[in-house]
């Protein structure tokens, strides 16, 4: 009941193609990082990604994503999510590490290719208010959360 796909870490991605792989990265059973040799010799930072969830790639394209292998067993598919940024929910976020840093703890970082917008994956740091905007928030980045009861609820 596991997907393993190769995908390259980009700043650029938007959230179109960010949710085709997202809930599959937040419920990862294992993220290895590698380097690919793309076409024209240009190395590429990625990762080997394990995951019982499902993922997609209409909007990535087998340039940036590859499935190496599956196992013919139906993975989870997942469609939930939540628009507001509470401490304690899981996040799979694009972003500088400075955003990183100030608003999200127990994270892990993959590095994109070039740039400085990275992939990170953790739990939230704060909670969003009238008086307050997470900087991840403020600067509309590329995201997907999903909240601790919904994380209970499915079972995963």
């Amino acid at each position: 009941m596991a997907k393993v796909y190769q995908l390259e870490v980009r700043g650029d991605y938007t959230q179109a193609n960010f949710d085709d792989v997202a809930h599959s990265l937040l419920f990862a059973q294992s993220i290895n990082c590698t380097y690919t040799q793309a076409e024209g010799g240009v190395n590429a930072k990625a990762i080997i990604v394990t995951s019982g969830v499902d993922s997609t790639t209409i909007s990535i394209g087998a340039n940036r994503y590859e499935l190496l292998a599956n196992d013919s067993l139906s993975e989870a598919a997942i469609e939930i999510s939540t628009g507001k940024f509470v401490e304690g929910n899981m996040i799979a976020v694009l972003c500088p590490s400075s955003e990183a840093q100030s608003d999200l703890r127990n994270y892990m970082t993959f590095f994109a290719t070039s740039g400085d917008i990275h992939l990170h994956i953790g739990i939230c740091n704060t909670t969003q208010s009238q008086d307050y905007t997470p900087d991840i928030v403020a600067n509309s980045r590329v995201l997907k959360m999903v909240t601790p009861a919904q994380v209970k609820n499915l079972g995963l």
